[in-house]
């Protein structure tokens, strides 16, 4: 199975020669710079306990949080240029998992690019015409459900528009 990880840098300088690492690495599927509670989130083509240590360990990085995959509905997410995107992560009560994970591929009011279960509960990568758009399917499509604990958004990043 393959996994997600968020990688949070002691400070954001570090985020390009964190992704000249990352990008060496041949677990890695594809990376996303980000805004919001890390600096960037890593699609890994593998889980194992090794890579876990081996993204630890990279230079600057102060947090990591590591996604393993037990299910995932929708896989290869290609960021459009022309629209807003967003990770998330999604804590979940244990107890409401398997019904969560009917119900949120469900929901057509979200676009997802990717969407996975596992051991840190629900990952997603959503689009949308804008950001402001991504947030109120978000409002009004995920908090309110029963057994979602809490909901982190990542903005992503397109490095070539700075």
């Amino acid at each position: 199975m393959n996994a997600y990880a968020f990688l949070l840098f002691r400070n954001s300088d570090q985020l390009i020669p964190g992704i000249q690492a990352v990008s060496q690495l041949p677990a890695v599927a594809a990376w996303h710079a980000v805004d919001g509670h890390f600096h960037l989130v890593l699609t890994l083509r593998e889980a194992n306990d090794g890579l876990r240590d081996e993204l630890t360990a990279l230079p600057g990085v102060a947090d990591l949080q590591y996604c393993p995959v037990d299910r995932e509905m929708v896989r290869d997410f290609v960021p459009d240029p022309a629209r807003c995107h967003a990770w998330l992560t999604m804590e979940v009560d244990a107890a409401k998992s398997d019904e969560l994970e009917r119900m949120i591929p469900a929901i057509t009011a979200l676009s997802f690019g990717a969407l996975a279960f596992g051991a840190c509960g629900c990952v997603a990568a959503l689009s949308g015409e804008t950001f402001e758009e991504i947030d109120a399917a978000i409002d009004a499509h995920l908090r309110p459900l029963d057994g979602v604990l809490r909901v982190k958004r990542e903005w992503i990043i397109d490095l070539t528009q700075l």
